[in-house]
């Protein structure tokens, strides 16, 4: 017998799959020339034989140290779903010269980080990792830092405020990025491990959907 999660899964990837409109739908020509760049809140693709379902559309805004200033960098963030698995995961994409896209694998925390001597790392030692450049280790694996930078969350219409500390292993293969989210009177820390997708691995199916349909299935989420 079925459980009743994997049912409510299934119709619910089942019932996205229904709103793929052929009117939208990409031709072969457009597909050569899409990129995630074009992705929208309602859009399908394909990335690594499996097919995705743009649920929202969101993004990091990058800012002076203290928030005052926006700066030229962006991060967009795609929250998708996997029709054949059910997972809800996330691709990023920035244009700095050329496109970069990533999908995140995982999300960890601060027990299975240590630096290289084997101590433990926690949100405190932040501020003198990227003084010193310094290097931290994740499954016996080492990750280099790389940056940092002030960002602001946009989500909704609403935002917040998020201190971004980047690393990398040895091969540029994994990532691992710390969100320290300081909208709270304590700080949150999220640590996600990430890797790099090359853009041509993902092909876009459809457009999304128009903006009157997004604004309706939004007035639906909000009255749910």
């Amino acid at each position: 017998m079925i459980k009743t999660a994997d049912k409510k899964s299934f119709d619910q990837r089942f019932l996205l799959i229904r709103t793929l409109d052929k009117n939208r739908l990409a031709s072969e020509e457009e597909q050569l020339e899409l990129t995630i760049m074009d992705a929208e809140k309602g859009s399908f693709f394909t990335c690594f034989g499996d097919t995705y379902y743009v649920k929202e559309k969101n993004q990091y805004q990058e800012m002076s140290e203290d928030f005052s200033t926006p700066q030229d960098y962006t991060v967009t963030e795609l929250t998708c779903m996997c029709l054949e698995t059910g997972h809800t995961g996330h691709f990023e994409w920035e244009y700095d010269d050329e496109l970069e896209v990533s999908i995140t694998l995982d999300q960890t925390n601060f027990k299975r980080l240590t630096d290289e001597e084997g101590q433990s790392v926690d949100g405190d030692d932040l501020d003198q990792i990227v003084a010193d450049e310094d290097t931290i280790v994740y499954a016996g694996e080492k990750f280099h830092f790389d940056d940092d930078w002030a960002a602001l969350y946009k989500r909704g219409g609403k935002e917040e405020q998020v201190f971004m500390y980047e690393f990398e292993n040895e091969s540029s293969t994994l990532a691992i990025t710390i969100e320290e989210w300081t909208g709270s009177e304590k700080d949150d820390y999220r640590i996600y491990i990430s890797k790099p997708v090359v853009p041509g691995e993902i092909t876009i199916m459809s457009k999304g959907a128009p903006r009157d349909e997004n604004k309706e299935e939004k007035e639906r989420e909000n009255n749910e």
